[in-house]
């Protein structure tokens, strides 16, 4: 399971890599030492709280945008996560998914 501070780290990186920015490039318009940027983004620091908005802001993404981790945690996670939620389902809701996915 990924800590917190890798999620950010690896979210960091991918709005980064998506704009074709290099860890140099965003550190030198955040602010900050590259050598800074590479440990946040692999999950070793925390960046400051104004660190982070100017980071977001050079980044051109919103704030809620910016907070979606979902897709980055693991299969292992995901399949954890869904059957805890099943677990508290009535049956005729079940029987309702396992149609859904069996069309999958």
């Amino acid at each position: 399971m990924k800590t917190k501070k890798e999620l950010l780290g690896l979210r960091i990186k991918e709005f980064r890599e998506l704009r074709k920015l290099t860890q140099e490039h965003l550190s030198e318009v955040v602010g900050i030492d590259s050598k800074h940027l590479s440990r946040i983004e692999n999950g070793r620091n925390y960046p400051s709280l104004e660190t982070l908005e100017k980071i977001i802001e050079a980044l051109n993404v919103s704030y809620e945008d910016f907070f979606k981790f979902n897709h980055l945690v693991s299969k292992h996670e995901l399949l954890a996560k869904i059957t805890q939620r099943l677990e508290t389902l009535p049956e005729d809701k079940l029987k309702l998914i396992l149609k859904i996915t069996n069309e999958l």
